[in-house]
């Protein structure tokens, strides 16, 4: 897959996947859950056991369980869902269309900084 972001990502390393929960509206309305591996101020790339249809619109949530800090909302619109093996997951990629009441930028660094406040608590 031909890398189209411009932007830095910052990429989760699998000791912070266990303490960054990521969720999405599922069709059900009923948020589920799936893997945030990297984000940028205009994207997001998850795997999820549900495949989504590309230009869909999907309303996510990040947070840290174990931070007082509430959940970082925003919406993304699917760009592509690869199913990596027969019967497997999907990978997701999303660009972020809607960073609720911040700019791009601001939700990107929000993210950072919660992770990075995560970091604290990891024992």
């Amino acid at each position: 897959m031909t890398e189209r972001r411009k932007g830095e990502r910052l990429v989760f390393p699998d000791l912070y996947r266990k303490y960054i929960t990521f969720k999405f509206r599922g069709v059900s309305g009923d948020f589920v859950d799936a893997e945030l591996f990297n984000f940028s101020s205009h994207g997001i790339r998850i795997r999820s056991r549900y495949e989504l249809p590309f230009n869909s619109t999907i309303e996510c949530l990040v947070s840290v369980p174990k931070s007082s800090t509430e959940g970082i909302p925003f919406k993304g619109r699917i760009k592509y869902c690869i199913q990596e093996e027969p019967m497997g997951n999907y990978l997701i990629g999303a660009e972020i269309i809607d960073p609720g009441d911040k700019t791009p930028f601001e939700l990107s660094s929000k993210i950072d900084r919660l992770m990075k406040d995560s970091i604290d608590h990891i024992p």
